[in-house]
């Protein structure tokens, strides 16, 4: 057997108990994916962070439909930060102070560094962090608030789509987000959420005091603070009955630049958290999140390695049979052939793609919407390359990285 054959096995067995371990985890907790709204006089005092940068355009549709939320008017401040904008996001968001809204503006030191900001003039018992670009539902707020039925849980996220599917890339990432979205909440059953996403996440006020705050030297404060939560043994759960849509790049651009930080800001946590491998503590920070960080970088180069190491092999015999051939004066073409050995490993790998398609078509048919033929096959094929190749980048660019924000 080969080291191409042993690393492949090793890849699939790998997927194979992430797959199963998502789809145990699913089953066991899909009784569990609503709760019943809180009554008003149940709800407790909501303070929401919206930090902006650069969003005139969105912001007033976004704080619209925000004011008009269900939740109790009298239990809700609404802290829109304007982390030094160079457009009218600040004017537009000043049009809202007469409907609960104060509207803070400071110097642009980044993302993280304006939560905090926003967090020390907040008042109420739990904070939730909101992008300009987001939207939610009616009972978003509430839902999220019936899941803080327990004092170790620290804070609940939401169940996040995308807003506007109009282009190819908008799509895909509505599809992408359909499957994550049902991942996510089947972490929640081994409490490995893996993230508290910027479109909507809720946090007690005092355990992020206690924990320091948002952590302004990351790239992906959302990733970072629910990591920290984490490791201090608190829970984090996910409403999946309160949605959001926010808006996600529409360009193929846009969305590189996008992952891009996402994979970066990745490699930053892992590496800040990698002595969580260590820990004595039982937590899923050092159980699982960043061993299958690890294990998912590791196979991104291997099998990208593998793959190059085959092409690379057996297009180098073919030139090298042509020149032979062209050299005797004989046709190459007449002995082509092409063959492929069906053994136990191809098997593996087909039925590792059907459980694959299995996966897809339940986290379409949870959310009643079923992507065109053409959008899941490029999802299956376009898209998780494009992936690799982000993510493969990214690891030439890691050592030199430049700290920027964004607002996603």
């Amino acid at each position: 057997m080969q080291i191409t054959d042993i690393v492949y096995i090793i890849i699939l067995i790998s997927l194979s108990y992430f797959t199963f371990f998502h789809l145990i985890l699913w089953f066991e907790g899909r009784g569990k994916l609503r709760k019943p709204v809180p009554k008003n006089s149940q709800l407790p005092a909501v303070t929401i962070l919206m930090p902006a940068y650069n969003e005139e355009e969105i912001i007033g549709e976004s704080l619209e439909k925000l004011t008009s939320t269900g939740y109790p008017k009298n239990k809700l401040e609404i802290l829109v930060i304007d982390d030094g904008s160079r457009d009218g996001t600040y004017k537009t968001a000043k049009r809202f102070e007469s409907r609960n809204v104060k509207v803070l503006t400071k110097k642009n030191t980044g993302k993280a560094s304006s939560l905090n900001y926003g967090l020390r003039y907040a008042k109420n018992e739990f904070v939730a962090v909101m992008d300009a670009d987001s939207f939610l539902d009616k009972n978003a707020l509430s839902r999220c608030m019936a899941y803080f039925d327990e004092e170790s849980v620290a804070a609940v996220t939401s169940h996040i789509l995308v807003k506007r599917r109009k282009t190819l890339w908008e799509k895909l990432q509505h599809t992408e987000h359909m499957i994550v979205n049902v991942m996510r909440k089947a972490q929640e059953q081994a409490n490995v959420i893996n993230v508290t996403p910027g479109p909507l996440s809720i946090y007690r006020r005092k355990v992020l005091e206690k924990v320091g705050g948002f952590d302004e030297k990351s790239i992906i404060e959302d990733v970072e603070i629910d990591w920290r939560l984490l490791r201090h043994g608190y829970k984090i759960k996910m409403a999946f009955d309160a949605m959001v849509y926010s808006i996600y790049p529409d360009t193929f651009k846009l969305w590189w630049r996008q992952r891009r930080r996402w994979v970066l800001g990745g490699m930053q946590t892992v590496v800040k958290y990698f002595g969580t491998l260590f820990d004595r503590r039982t937590h899923g920070v050092g159980n699982w999140i960043v061993p299958t960080n690890l294990i998912g970088y590791s196979f991104a180069l291997a099998g990208t390695s593998i793959f190059g190491y085959l092409s690379f092999t057996k297009i180098s015999n073919y030139v090298f049979y042509l020149i032979a051939a062209f050299s005797s004066g004989t046709n190459p073409f007449t002995r082509f052939e092409f063959t492929y050995n069906v053994d136990l490993l191809f098997i593996y790998g087909v039925i590792m793609f059907l459980i694959s398609l299995f996966v897809i078509r339940l986290s379409i048919g949870v959310h009643k919407d079923k992507p065109p033929l053409t959008i899941l096959a490029l999802f299956l094929t376009l898209y998780p390359t494009l992936l690799t190749l982000n993510l493969l980048i990214s690891f030439y660019q890691f050592p030199r990285m430049e700290r920027r924000w964004l607002t996603k």
